[in-house]
């Protein structure tokens, strides 16, 4: 039978981010999930519609969902798998396409952290991987509009919930935070003992300073600008081997401010250190200048703030050549999620005249160890980095100087009518 199409809201990647829709902790014994099923729904029909969403029986997921709409969505409690997670992984797409109308999550998560996405690419059922990640991105840039027009994109902690559900956005982050320095220099720490930089970034960093510098070494001539200083591990590199023309760090936190005067970073050639917020730093303070690569790697902030960098983009990377990346822990503890984030990167980059490649670098994650005195591991054993290669699309450059142009034309035929 056909399924008829009903468009329904999804949820934020960050709302559906560690646990199933049901609030409640996994059951060991079996007779305890049906307690965790919301009423009137029933532990055997959620099976059923498990069952039915598996062989792709579309009258029986029709049927149960006309009967209730929360079976379009409910995850079995002992595991956390939904409908959409046995569809995709069984590859079945005009299936997935109609749960996702009505309201299945695209982002939910299994007990495991593996969402819809996750059991398609495992499963290798690419069409269903693609329709995933054009919904999940579709839907990130709608709510990112709505939240960007509400100006609601301020996450708040939830002491309540485990730290892996917290939200890792730091709101204040400067005004609340000491920050400490590790003994082994390995690491820095926020009062929660989150790690705000780690020594194991350091290969991650040299590469990004090498796509933001280039090839040529002591060559020199280059204008840089980092936002985040941290342990000042790109830094350290873009001085010691890249000899920059111009080296603006902006750093916001006291903390490392006072690290950075005590190391002598305000006496290194050719630095200039603006300490605050880049918000209020470039805007008033930097307004005349471009620089030919830039780096964005802030801590505590909320993907809307990159959003809002990325805007300023126009007026302080230099044309036709300059260069841009950040560090990309986009949802780092799901790939799925972090792939449908560079996604929605990459769109909102190209509105502004901006192409994005993502270049896969083999890096050694960090071991158990490392984390050791770390309240919130912020990478999860992977060892593929996609590092952003940012460039502005000639084309793009192309048209604006044409129109400039076009405008010169009308300005000067403008006064020429004046003076007669």
């Amino acid at each position: 039978s056909s399924l008829p199409p009903t468009k329904q809201p999804n949820r934020t990647m960050e709302s559906a981010s560690n646990k199933p829709e049901t609030a409640e902790p996994a059951s060991q014994n079996q007779h305890d999930d049906a307690s965790l099923i919301a009423a009137p729904l029933t532990l055997d029909k959620v099976k059923q519609m498990l069952e039915a969403c598996a062989s792709a029986n579309e009258a029986t997921v029709q049927q149960l969902v006309q009967e209730h709409k929360l079976y379009a969505c409910q995850q079995l409690p002992s595991c956390g798998t939904s409908p959409l997670m046995v569809a995709a992984r069984g590859g079945h797409v005009r299936l997935c396409q109609w749960l996702l109308d009505q309201g299945a999550p695209w982002n939910a998560v299994d007990r495991t952290n593996r969402c819809a996405g996750s059991h398609a690419t495992d499963a290798q059922q690419w069409e269903v991987v693609n329709l995933l990640v054009e919904w999940g991105t579709r839907s990130e840039l709608i709510l990112g509009a709505m939240q960007r027009q509400s100006q609601q994109h301020v996450s708040q902690p939830t002491p309540q919930g485990p730290v892996n559900q917290e939200p890792s956005t730091k709101p204040d982050y400067i005004s609340r935070h000491k920050l400490t320095y590790t003994a082994d220099g390995k690491a820095l720490l926020d009062s929660d003992a989150d790690a705000v930089m780690m020594e194991w970034e350091r290969p991650i960093m040299k590469a990004h300073a090498q796509i933001l510098m280039g090839e040529q070494h002591l060559g020199g001539g280059k204008r840089i600008m980092n936002i985040g200083f941290g342990m000042g591990i790109i830094d350290t590199i873009f001085q010691e081997q890249y000899n920059p023309s111009l080296h603006i760090i902006i750093e916001a936190h006291p903390d490392v401010y006072q690290k950075m005067i005590k190391d002598g970073w305000n006496t290194k050639p050719n630095v200039q250190i603006y300490f605050g917020r880049w918000q209020d730093v470039i805007p008033k303070k930097l307004t005349n200048l471009q620089v030919d690569g830039i780096f964005f790697d802030t801590y505590g902030e909320h993907v809307c703030d990159m959003e809002d960098f990325h805007l300023l983009l126009q007026g302080t990377l230099s044309q036709p050549h300059g260069i841009y990346s950040f560090f990309n822990g986009l949802a780092p503890d799901n790939l799925f999620f972090q792939g449908v984030a560079c996604n929605v990167i990459k769109i909102q980059l190209q509105k502004l005249g901006l192409e994005t490649e993502y270049i896969t670098c083999q890096i050694e994650a960090p071991n158990q160890h490392e984390w050791d005195g770390i309240r919130r591991p912020y990478w999860h054993n992977r060892d593929t980095y996609y590092l952003p290669r940012i460039t502005w699309n000639q084309e793009f450059l192309g048209r604006k100087t044409a129109m400039n142009d076009d405008m010169d034309v009308v300005d000067s035929n403008s006064t020429k009518r004046q003076r007669r």
